[in-house]
């Protein structure tokens, strides 16, 4: 994206123009436009970037990271992405995406994400894994200590998962918070 359409899809944001951001987005995707992200239920008014955009030091390098909620260019749907630096440079990592049947091409952004802090919390399993999710009471479910912080990604009233980087496996795992 060059910077003119950087600079026209910024000011058709709805969101603070702090998401808007000087950097080439991935091939294939673009920022939400106003149209994107209506909210009938007033919940995106919540947040200064709306839940569109999340800034912190995913991988522990100590340089920041910016999560994006981004629109497919030639599909409908939505994607995750992560511009995550590695010390000397960054890349983007794609972390979900939704795509949508064509008839619902023409629908905005469904999910939100947010900045979760280092901590100790509860999750209901892992993704990708065999186990069966726990979603009963929060004092019976395994404990994920993060020594950085993570990423929430949620739809708005609903479900919720937690991205985080594990040093382990020096990539982003996700757990699942609610169902």
């Amino acid at each position: 994206m060059r910077c003119s359409q950087l600079l026209i899809a910024c000011l058709a944001l709805l969101a603070s123009p702090a998401i808007c951001a000087d950097v080439e987005l991935p091939a294939g995707w673009r920022l939400p436009l106003k149209r994107d992200i209506a909210d009938d239920l007033h919940i995106r008014k919540s947040s200064l970037t709306n839940y569109l955009r999340a800034v912190a030091d995913f991988n522990g390098d100590g340089i920041d990271d910016t999560a994006y909620l981004l629109k497919p260019t030639k599909y409908g749907g939505e994607g995750l992405w992560v511009r995550l630096s590695d010390g000397q440079d960054f890349r983007w990592v794609k972390l979900a995406e939704h795509r949508w049947e064509r008839k619902y091409s023409p629908i905005g952004l469904a999910m939100g994400i947010e900045v979760v802090s280092a901590g100790v919390y509860s999750y209901a399993c892992f993704d990708d894994t065999k186990e069966e999710c726990n979603f009963g009471p929060t004092s019976e479910r395994q404990k994920l200590k993060l020594a950085d912080p993570s990423l929430t990604y949620f739809k708005l009233e609903s479900a919720a998962s937690m991205f985080f980087w594990s040093r382990r496996y020096n990539k982003f795992l996700r757990v699942w918070l609610s169902d």
